[in-house]
């Protein structure tokens, strides 16, 4: 097993709480319901939403499916939406990001204790928004980022639901055209996120370096921090050599390997978790 070397200004940027953490689809797909299921991930989610296409042409299908296998999946999924009935679309969201009664992992508890003052996602899922409902914690999605500005000054926690929430289907983000229609509408939004990226260490979990959720976000922030103080990703190990460069030149983004399986990711972090709180034990952190 590989086990990730968690850098020490890592952790002492998280035990000081001047690190966001910047939850992706890997971390949602960690819960389950009573029957045993978890989230769709992206290659699930696209196979099976294909079955929406109303008329489908063997050509349509012929191209979705070389966007799949490229993992090409934003293209993919623009394809499917434009060709799907909106309503049934709506539903299956619904369905299987809301109605499925997910329960958090020991992952997302993990990633609670951390306590990180900024907790920002790209899931609209509500598993860890259910997981924090409680006092010391407050919620607000893209289109609200004069509440957003207001709590960072409080001592509550703050949940940034960066592609918005599965309560309202009309204003989630999940195609690259609803991301650049929302970029257009929420300039405040954009403008905050890049001033957190400029002033935080940034540590994402549950991407891929493919997930078309970070690779959106990402290619909208400008890269202006300092090579010596990097933001950092946690990737399953084999990712290929060529994109871990590309992202540490144009991103200034670390990458930390865990492997071989998903499921190392929770021991992993739970060992980031105690060597949080042991920092803040040893030096008194509140």
């Amino acid at each position: 097993m590989s086990k990730v070397s968690w850098p020490e200004n890592l952790i002492e940027e998280l035990a000081y709480r001047r690190c966001i953490l910047f939850l992706g689809s890997g971390i949602s797909a960690t819960a389950k319901n009573d029957e045993g299921k978890s989230p769709e991930t992206w290659g699930n989610f696209l196979n099976n939403i294909k079955n929406l296409i109303i008329n489908p042409k063997p050509e349509d299908i012929d191209f979705i499916d070389k966007m799949l296998r490229q993992e090409n999946y934003l293209l993919a999924l623009q394809v499917i939406y434009d060709l799907s009935d909106p309503g049934a679309y709506s539903k299956y969201l619904k369905d299987n990001f809301s109605r499925g009664r997910f329960s958090p992992s020991p992952l997302h508890l993990a990633i609670k204790q951390i306590d990180s003052k900024i907790v920002i996602t790209t899931n609209f899922d509500k598993i860890y928004d259910n997981l924090c409902n409680e006092d010391g914690y407050v919620k607000y999605d893209y289109q609200k980022t004069k509440s957003i500005i207001s709590n960072i000054k409080s001592p509550e926690n703050i949940i940034i639901k960066a592609h918005g929430t599965i309560d309202d289907t009309d204003e989630i983000i999940f195609t690259a055209q609803q991301y650049y229609e929302k970029q257009a509408a929420n300039p405040d939004f954009y403008a905050l996120l890049e001033a957190l990226f400029m002033t935080n260490t940034v540590l994402f979990l549950g991407y891929s370096l493919n997930d078309p959720d970070i690779n959106l976000v990402m290619q909208s922030i400008r890269n202006t921090s300092s090579s010596h103080c990097p933001h950092y990703i946690v990737i399953k190990e084999g990712t290929p050599k060529h994109i871990i460069k590309h992202w540490e030149r144009t991103y200034n983004v670390s990458c930390l390997h865990y492997g071989p399986n998903h499921e190392n990711l929770e021991e992993n972090i739970e060992e980031l978790k105690n060597l949080v709180l042991g920092l803040r034990e040893d030096r008194q952190i509140p």
